[in-house]
């Protein structure tokens, strides 16, 4: 994997003047050599943008402008979708434009977490996340296929494909090559390249876009009173197709929010989520420095309706999970006995970590945790923590 090739819109990490696209191949990289890794996010662009001046667009208008870009950009444009606010967010952009969408794809696993889902709406735990499916993604569909008409619909069961996945291995060398997205739902589930319909698609003379609702934008107040908005590697990793493209050269994942061709749109976000801020005063505690568990569980919820116009808070849409490695969305995993040997094989790659990358490891209750995050962060400005009349 040394110095393979780069999507830099996920950014990639630099030891030593080698550059990896893999998290993990870098940190033992790093840990063989005994030198630094750094996480190469577009910082060099971000720190020339003017983040303290608000964009005069509103939001909808940004999120338009993007999606007309990435509509001019591709000759076929793929959405994966999953019916939460951020991609639905996409899909409202383009729908409202007549921008044409040439694919949707959804995946579930309704065949491996059936035993684990409840279906019902008053039920929005992260354990129970597999209820979007039927709950929001379906319906939704509904709504697209007479919105969009001549937009190719691809569901995915992708049940067999992740399981099978872990099969393939047979010690802990399944983490190998990996970008630090390591429960077994998420790293496999967005392998579209394993599928022969799609592959058809990528086999064609086009350029092909798969574009990605990765994020809503993490903002924070610091001690000196001032705003930020950061970036880290953590929710970048989290999506996870572009890991299993090493022979298209034809296509490419877009993050579609968190971008270098769209910093007016970050730049807007923080500003709007800055002034609701000031509006409320008393919110503020949630954003001094949170915690993980704060910005699944408050931030997320609060910013759906806040920053997206097209979010209906009576959808359905199960919590964020709060916890990585051990995460709340693999209970289906890690409480069915049809599941015991690849069980082991997950643990033996989580062991491996632990023993070959221990200065890299951070636990939570003596448990593994995540592999450390890398952060870069941009002030906005002051916030006035008076309440605004």
């Amino acid at each position: 994997m040394l110095n393979s090739p780069i999507n830099t819109n996920f950014g990639y990490y630099l030891c030593n003047g080698v550059s990896f696209q893999s998290k993990i191949d870098a940190l033992l990289y790093s840990t063989t050599i005994q030198k630094p890794v750094e996480w190469i996010f577009h910082q060099d662009t971000f720190l020339k943008y003017p983040w303290h001046i608000e964009p005069s667009e509103t939001l909808d208008q940004l999120y338009d402008r993007r999606s007309r870009e990435l509509r001019e950009k591709y000759d076929y444009v793929i959405l994966s979708y999953s019916g939460g606010a951020d991609t639905n967010n996409i899909l409202e952009s383009f729908i409202r434009q007549n921008l044409h969408i040439d694919e949707i794809i959804i995946n579930h696993m309704s065949s491996i977490t059936k035993k684990t889902t409840i279906l019902d709406p008053n039920v929005k735990a992260s354990w129970n996340f597999a209820a979007e499916h039927e709950l929001q993604a379906i319906p939704r569909l509904k709504y697209i296929r007479d919105k969009l008409p001549k937009t190719k619909i691809t569901e995915l069961d992708v049940s067999d494909m992740v399981i099978n996945s872990m099969k393939e291995f047979d010690d802990a060398d399944w983490v190998l090559h990996r970008n630090g997205q390591l429960t077994i739902g998420q790293l496999f589930r967005y392998n579209y390249f394993h599928f022969r319909e799609i592959k058809k698609q990528f086999d064609k003379n086009l350029k092909i876009g798969i574009i990605v609702g990765v994020d809503k934008p993490k903002t924070k107040i610091k001690s000196d009173n001032k705003f930020y908005i950061y970036f880290n590697d953590l929710t970048t990793n989290i999506a996870t197709i572009n890991d299993f493209n090493d022979e298209y050269t034809n296509t490419t994942v877009e993050l579609f929010y968190w971008s270098i061709d769209c910093l007016d749109l970050l730049c807007k976000q923080a500003h709007v989520i800055k002034k609701w801020l000031e509006k409320a005063p008393g919110r503020q505690y949630y954003w001094k420095n949170p915690d993980a568990n704060v910005v699944r569980l408050f931030h997320e919820r609060w910013l759906r309706p806040l920053i997206y116009t097209t979010w209906d808070n009576n959808w359905f849409q199960a919590d964020k999970a709060t916890q990585w490695i051990n995460c709340e969305f693999d209970s289906w995993f890690m409480t069915d006995d049809s599941f015991v040997r690849e069980r082991e094989l997950w643990k033996r790659g989580i062991d491996f970590l632990e023993k070959n990358l221990s200065d890299f490891v951070i636990y939570k209750n003596d448990k593994p945790e995540y592999l450390k995050q890398f952060i870069h962060e941009y002030c906005i400005g002051t916030i006035n923590s008076k309440i605004i009349i």
